[in-house]
């Protein structure tokens, strides 16, 4: 068990923060600007990206290990859900920041840093698992995830077949499409796609640090509420998977140990993008995502090391 490749997983994509805050500093974007390259992100890298994910071998065994990820994960969000309003009022939030801390709660940076900091610490092997683990909170992202964000910006919800149909959604779609029909598409249009998708993570990044260079350090540092939601998400959240999965387990193999380090996860980046989209709490979300990206330095080793114990 090393601690090293989990630490620069979460430092290089911690590092592609700095161009973005740099473009802002310098204004060589402007607002408009930084909102376009968010809506390349919301509505062509990110379905890509999942589209790619799930390029995966149907086999009834992978039916079987979905099965049990799904179940295990819909138990725990379905707990998170149940006690993120009652924190939210506890620390004080007006109601458009308490959907916005439902929402962050809920959802983890599983695709981004989850996929390469598991990569890093179980193998190739355990990629499979972590994009069945994407997959569920990208179907719950696009759907739930989006009303929840549309509350935060005050929008009036208009609960339709249209609200949910968003390219996101079409991505996960058509990739759940392709794996149930074991459709594994030509290297001309998947290499393609794979590309494109690959682009998420900096463009992700660069739209939070653009966000982030528009703050000042003491209104990341100094939000006493931000520090609550951390705290919740980097030790909270990971501390009942943990037990819910021991209780149901016993044991950690790999499918369990997938599932708790997904849910050690900082603030999906998720958050601040669709708050930027949605014209939200960007400033609120994009402090939660970084501050907790930090923190999680700390706490997702401390998590891989105690399932090794």
């Amino acid at each position: 068990m090393v601690v090293w490749p989990i630490l620069s997983s979460l430092i290089m994509i911690f590092i592609l923060i700095i161009p973005g805050v740099f473009f802002k500093k310098k204004n060589i974007l402007t607002e408009d600007q930084n909102g376009a390259i968010n809506s390349i992100v919301v509505n062509l890298t990110w379905p890509c990206l999942v589209i790619d994910a799930m390029q995966m071998k149907f086999s009834l065994e992978v039916l079987k290990d979905s099965a049990y990820i799904l179940v295990v994960c819909l138990l725990i969000l379905a707990i998170i859900f149940a006690i993120s309003f009652p924190i939210a009022k506890l620390i004080k939030l007006p109601k458009t920041k308490q959907y916005l801390t439902v929402f962050m709660l809920l959802f983890g940076n599983t695709g981004f840093i989850g996929i390469p900091v598991i990569k890093a610490l179980y193998g190739t092997d355990a990629v499979f698992y972590a994009a069945i683990v994407e997959l569920i909170n990208d179907i719950l992202i696009f759907t739930v995830g989006i009303l929840l964000i549309q509350l935060s910006a005050g929008a009036n919800l208009k609960v339709g077949f249209k609200q949910f149909i968003n390219p996101g959604l079409i991505g996960v779609i058509i990739g759940l499409i392709l794996f149930l029909l074991n459709i594994q598409l030509p290297n001309l249009i998947g290499g393609s796609i794979e590309m494109i998708g690959n682009a998420t993570t900096p463009l992700t990044m660069f739209c939070i640090g653009f966000q982030i260079g528009g703050l000042k350090l003491k209104e990341i540092a100094g939000d006493f509420q931000v520090y609550a939601i951390c705290f919740v998400k980097l030790l909270i959240v990971p501390i009942l998977t943990l037990l819910a999965v021991k209780l149901w387990a016993g044991d950690f193999s790999m499918l369990e140990k997938v599932l708790i380090i997904g849910f050690a996860m900082p603030v999906g980046a998720v958050a601040s993008i669709f708050s930027q989209q949605y014209k939200g709490e960007a400033a609120f979300a994009t402090k939660s995502v970084l501050l907790s990206t930090v923190l999680s330095l700390i706490t997702i080793p401390i998590f891989a090391i105690i399932m090794e114990l």
